[in-house]
């Protein structure tokens, strides 16, 4: 067993969920669950890269559950991920826009 710490990112609420997946017209048989993995890790990378999460959590990045619903901290970030969603052509925008928050 490892004595690293794990960090447990919260789900995105339902109503963030819903408004990704509609806003982004996926359908039931589109990989809707990969789209939301995808924004979690993005808007993981926001909340991180916010001064405001530190001052919240103490830098403790095993506190990130204290925050919830990431979309709901960082809504902006939210609707920026919803919009690079929506070239369902360029799955890599939500990665480019994710690592661009936590560039120096």
């Amino acid at each position: 067993m490892s004595d690293k710490p794990t960090i447990h990112v919260p789900d995105m609420c339902r109503m963030h969920q819903r408004l990704l997946v509609h806003q982004v017209h996926y359908r039931p048989i589109d990989p809707w669950r990969a789209l939301i993995v995808m924004a979690q890790v993005a808007l993981f990378q926001a909340a991180t890269a916010d001064p405001y999460f530190h001052e919240r959590t103490g830098g403790d990045l095993q506190r990130i559950g204290e925050i919830g619903c990431l979309a709901c901290f960082k809504p902006d970030a939210f609707g920026e991920i919803v919009e690079a969603a929506k070239n369902k052509d360029d799955r890599g925008a939500i990665k480019r826009l994710g690592e661009s928050w936590v560039k120096p």
